[in-house]
């Protein structure tokens, strides 16, 4: 048998030449790899970005808000009302209702602008004369109440509930004059409110819980604003206001009675004694069941203007200016139904849709439009925006007026804001209502459970032409409507 070598024999050794050289190298690379390890240690590596951690700090800008310019002097404007100032320095107020809740809305964004504010907040719609608080937190739920349990009720609203920090030490004060009226949330109480201002036992029962109200809530007085007074009770109502009047000045209140203008049936001379201001209601020169026409002409603002100031101070009169629209329908037959009144977002919103351009009447300066509602039919819609309430703040100031006090939040025209606290205003001034905000309310269509953003709020743009002879604005033109939210409810 054959003797055979080792099988792993290499007599030439060429695989451990192999080897070797196979070990040389891969000794070498592993001593390239360690020297790329301690290189890398050494020197920082530039990563990918979306590989490096987030080591910027979790720090950002502290932006400072411009707080805007407060109005001074608030509590000596309302301490003087129905007395002759050192100097011209004319009463800021405005209404506010809280069956609107845009009526809150832009009094957050405004208040500063204002002296006073005058909300709706009592009622007399019964005949004994108690005095009764729509809750419309609940449904527009009437609650007849002590002046105790009217002040408990009302510090529930959303008015007060948002007025709470301004209790706070170092904020600031917005006086109140709660408005009594004859309203019960849904009907004005006409036969109601004529029965308790006959009664003498009525009329003493809600004079005592009037000043106890005020008195108790911290108010600076009453505003009294009695809807269609029978020309019967003239007489009642005088009796009524007059001895309010003595029993509010006891306590160092004030007292004011809002008054339609130029009405034959109010003996405004006798008021004007009386009370510490009339709040001249200087609008509804054609009104909800009127024809169609101006809502309130300059001239005729300006007429019942001097017609009352021969009767009546100035130091006593602070003109109510109103700033919303009403939209008549064309009569059916021989019956006109009554017109619709509109904020004036809801104005410049029926426009834009209906593709209207809004006219300014020369004879009036008041705005208008018309427009074909889905039925065909013919609307007819004035317009009373920051143009009309510039003009008649202007004629106010020249008549030297005590105040003015605009009706209401949440209706207005928002471009009146930046001149509605201002007298004597600049160019630069004026020029700040060409630019129209939207206002703060939503535009819904449908009444589905999901909504559909359609648009978006846009600004609007007007020009207009200024008369410096008359202190007037005598033209305007809208280039875009405002527009709020707009929201399909699917």
């Amino acid at each position: 048998m054959k003797q055979r070598g080792p099988i792993f024999y290499d007599a030439h050794r060429v695989r451990w030449r192999l080897t070797r050289r196979l070990m040389e190298v891969s000794g070498a690379l592993l001593v390239l790899l360690l020297a790329y390890f301690f290189v890398t240690i050494a020197v920082s590596v530039e990563l990918p970005a979306g590989l490096l951690p987030e080591s910027k700090p979790g720090y950002r800008a502290f932006k400072i808000k411009k707080k805007a310019p407060v109005r001074e002097g608030r509590h000596r404007r309302v301490a003087g009302i129905g007395t002759v100032p050192a100097s011209y320095d004319p009463l800021r107020a405005a209404f506010f209702v809280s069956w609107d809740p845009n009526s809150l809305a832009s009094l957050k964004k405004h208040y500063k602008d204002i002296d006073l504010l005058i909300p709706e907040q009592l009622h007399a719609v019964t005949p004994d004369g108690s005095m009764t608080v729509v809750d419309y937190e609940h449904g527009q739920q009437r609650v007849q109440a002590t002046p105790a349990q009217a002040i408990a009720l009302l510090k529930e609203d959303k008015l007060h509930q948002w007025m709470k920090p301004s209790k706070a030490p170092g904020a600031i004060e917005l006086p109140l004059m709660g408005l009594l009226n004859n309203y019960d949330g849904t009907t004005w109480r006409i036969q109601e409110m004529s029965e308790m201002l006959a009664s003498p036992t009525a009329r003493g029962n809600l004079t005592r819980d009037l000043t106890d109200f005020a008195v108790q809530s911290g108010e600076a007085g009453i505003v009294v604003d009695f809807e269609e007074i029978p020309d019967k009770n003239q007489d009642d109502f005088q009796e009524f206001v007059a001895t309010l009047a003595t029993s509010l000045h006891a306590k160092n209140l004030k007292l004011m009675v809002a008054l339609p203008a130029r009405d034959d049936a109010y003996d405004y001379e006798f008021f004007g004694k009386q009370v510490d201001a009339i709040v001249l209601m200087n609008y509804d020169e054609h009104w909800l069941t009127s024809p169609p026409g101006p809502i309130a002409s300059q001239d005729w603002y300006v007429e019942n203007l001097r017609q009352v100031l021969e009767v009546v101070p100035a130091q006593k009169i602070i003109v109510a200016v109103g700033s919303y629209a009403y939209d008549w329908a064309e009569a059916k037959g021989k019956v006109r139904e009554s017109a619709q009144s509109l904020t004036t977002q809801e104005a410049f919103l029926h426009a834009s849709e209906s593709e209207s351009q809004i006219e300014f009447d020369g004879n009036s300066l008041n705005p208008h439009y018309s427009y074909y509602d889905e039925h065909d039919h013919v609307h007819q819609v004035w317009i009373l925006d920051a143009v009309t309430a510039y003009n008649e703040l202007r004629a106010s100031e020249r008549m030297g007026v005590q105040g003015t006090v605009l009706w209401r939040f949440g209706s207005a025209d928002t471009s009146l804001w930046p001149i509605w606290d201002v007298t004597h205003p600049d160019d630069a001034t004026r020029q700040k209502i060409a630019d129209i905000a939207p206002g703060p309310d939503l535009i819904l269509d449908g009444d589905g459970d999901i909504w559909h953003f359609i648009d978006t709020p846009k600004h609007g743009q007007r020009t207009f032409t200024y008369d410096a002879s008359t202190d007037l604005i005598t033209t305007e033109k809208y280039a875009a409507y405002p527009l709020s939210y707009h929201i399909d409810q699917l």
